[in-house]
């Protein structure tokens, strides 16, 4: 007999050194080492956010979030789940700002945690949400119990704040025991470091070897008079700015070239940084830089969707298990709380699926109408077969002012018609392929699926050519020879 299972927790979060200095001040530090190591200051990430590659590649991974559309899903079919749904949908859509709530939160992915007060209203019958603030980060820190606590100067140990009003989302830990959690910063402090302090090196470079180097020579004797040498500095300085100079004819300026002017090296650094950057961000490059095939292209682009569906489901997923929870339980104590998602699926290449359907359609299958309106949107109809087209239906009639036209080009005018009009017959009977030789194929189909031996398939082919065809095959196959002979007899 299997035993009861072990209540209660057994491994909680031991935080070591961490835990003996939150003894003294209550608080449980960052684990950031980063931030420890360089002030345990979160302004400190706000620099890398200054990045031009960081900035376009971090907004390029929220806008494709917010851009999703989102919707409300009730747990069940039942009435009470069903009226839970709309009531957190008519929160979402019009009290709140979502979007823009949800592109703030999202900066918890870069920093590892992110804060939102809920502000509540009531109306007497039910709790509503009048707006979601997010607030700065570093004003809020963790006690020993993971508890949220808001730093302020009347409380420097932090104020112990109620439950229910703060939805905190925290994002890149390896372990439920770090509640800061830990941020795309983390892994772009270094790669942006080096970047921002190549470039100065590289201005420093320009500079240097960008021009000239002005440099005087003076008269032995004279390069110790202080005077002689503030003169020849003048005439230098003036050299930088002015258009000409005077100096006095003792005194010989010269040019020093470069000697180096390759730039190549500082390039290298930063470009390599900025796909350093891309990577942690995007998880991939090509999204962002030049020079990839487009098999690379769409293997990159599926990586870069994954991440944004996981940031998606990341942030919904808080989302559910605190605001909308707190709402449902509230005002429908006997509901489950809906679900809260953003479907970031790409939309379907509507050419691929018309080319794979028109292939279908060869096999003699044809979609129904309920497959071209979930597919292809409403507005569409079967269209109907065309009647067979009568006989030089189609021969255009010569006007008047061309009366004197010759024979000949009568008899070629009708012949083209004719022709034209077998052609359209043709074409007619064409549509009749379905009924002709439609089932015999789903026949052979089926049989092909139902057996994998060769020569059985071959054998059951001969088998339904000694079939006698159907009457309806016979009288279409009958019509259209009589048909050509008729156009025959009579042209």
């Amino acid at each position: 007999m299997a035993g009861k299972p072990t209540l209660g927790e057994i491994a909680q979060a031991d935080h070591g050194i961490r835990m003996a200095k939150a003894y003294t001040a209550m608080l449980l530090e960052n684990p950031d080492s980063v931030l420890q190591q360089r002030g345990r200051d979160m302004k400190l990430y706000d620099e890398i956010l200054r990045d031009d590659q960081v900035k376009s590649c971090f907004q390029q991974r929220r806008l494709a979030v917010t851009q999703s559309e989102w919707e409300v899903e009730p747990a069940s079919e039942s009435a009470e789940d069903k009226a839970a749904a709309e009531f957190i949908k008519e929160q979402l859509k019009h009290n709140i700002r979502f979007d823009d709530i949800t592109d703030k939160m999202l900066f918890g992915i870069f920093y590892g945690y992110a804060v939102a007060e809920c502000m509540w209203n009531s109306d007497g019958n039910q709790v509503g949400l009048e707006a979601l603030k997010v607030r700065e980060r570093s004003r809020f820190k963790f006690d020993l119990n993971t508890n949220l606590r808001l730093i302020n100067i009347d409380h420097p140990n932090g104020l112990l704040l109620p439950e229910r009003k703060f939805w905190v989302f925290d994002a890149g830990a390896d372990h439920s025991d770090n509640p800061y959690g830990v941020g795309l910063a983390h892994s772009l402090y270094w790669p942006t470091f080096f970047k921002r302090n190549g470039i100065k090196f590289w201005l420093i470079f320009l500079e240097k070897f960008g021009m000239p180097t002005a440099a005087a020579k003076l008269p032995p004797g004279q390069s110790v008079d202080p005077i002689e040498r503030g003169k020849a500095l003048e005439a230098l300085d003036a050299i930088q700015s002015d258009s000409g100079v005077v100096v006095p004819d003792n005194i010989v300026i010269e040019l020093i070239e470069a000697a180096r002017s390759g730039t190549a090296d500082y390039d290298a650094l930063c470009l390599r940084m900025d796909k350093a950057i891309s990577k942690v961000i995007l998880s991939q490059t090509m999204t962002t830089d030049d020079g990839s095939s487009r098999s690379q292209a769409e293997v990159h682009q599926g990586v870069a969707e994954s991440v944004i569906k996981s940031d998606a489901d990341l942030i919904c997923e808080s989302l559910n298990q605190q605001v909308v929870k707190w709402l449902t339980e509230w005002n429908f104590p006997n509901a489950t709380p809906p679900r809260v998602w953003r479907n970031t699926e790409p939309e379907e290449d509507l050419m691929a699926r018309a080319e794979r359907d028109n292939k279908i359609s060869t096999l003699g299958y044809e979609p129904t109408e309920d497959y071209i309106t979930e597919v292809y949107g409403v507005g569409w109809k079967k269209k109907e077969s065309s009647p067979l087209p009568p006989v030089g239906a189609d021969t255009a009639e010569l006007p008047p002012e061309f009366s004197e036209i010759s024979s000949l080009t009568q008899k070629r005018a009708a012949h083209r018609a004719d022709m034209q009009a077998i052609v359209d017959a043709a074409d007619y009977l064409g549509t009749k392929y379905q009924e002709m030789y439609g089932k015999r194929i789903e026949q052979l189909m089926q049989y092909m699926e139902e057996t994998g031996d060769v020569e059985t398939f071959k054998g059951k082919i001969v088998e339904m050519m000694k079939e006698p065809p159907s009457e309806k095959a016979v009288e279409t196959v009958r019509n259209a020879s009589f048909f050509g002979r008729l156009m025959g007899m009579l042209k």
